[in-house]
């Protein structure tokens, strides 16, 4: 009858076996180190690079725009296939932004700003009271920074 070995035992055998392969194992993991580092440069690359050249699609509402319910709900779920559309890019350059603006005689003005691969789904029409699109220039969507506000405290009193 085979006995089980104690347990320090199966710690030596499993070290003893580490230092046998260590002529090939120190190697292959240093090769695996450096081609994730090579990928996570490059993702963020890829990211820097597909951030400058984001779109804002302006949208410029009729007088009487007055959206139903089921038109937010279509223009929401187009908002919600630009990732999609854009491809596998990295989740932070795949982000749409939707501002809105109170524009001249008190118009309500939207830009959606996203990646300028999913230019054609940003340019489709979002609302039936839509009158007019207007396309910025790929780089022309604004960084938005917050220069004089403090972060808030874990839990955020408001």
């Amino acid at each position: 009858m085979m006995e089980m070995p104690q347990a320090g035992e199966g710690l030596l055998l499993v070290v003893d076996f580490a230092v046998e392969q260590m002529g090939w194992l120190l190697p292959a993991v240093g090769v695996v180190a450096l081609v994730w580092l090579a990928g996570w440069v490059w993702w963020r690359r890829r990211a820097a690079r597909e951030l400058e050249r984001r779109i804002a699609v302006e949208l410029v509402p009729s007088v009487d725009f007055d959206p139903s319910a089921a038109d937010v709900r279509q223009a929401a779920a187009q908002l919600a296939r630009v990732p999609a559309a854009a491809g596998a890019l990295p989740r932070r350059a795949s982000a749409v932004r939707v501002r809105l603006v109170c524009g001249e005689g008190g118009l309500l003005h939207y830009w959606w700003e996203g990646p300028e691969r999913a230019s054609g789904v940003l340019r489709l029409p979002a609302f039936p009271q839509q009158v007019e699109v207007v396309t910025d220039e790929p780089g022309a969507a604004q960084r938005v920074r917050f220069a004089a506000a403090q972060p808030l405290r874990k839990g955020g009193a408001w």
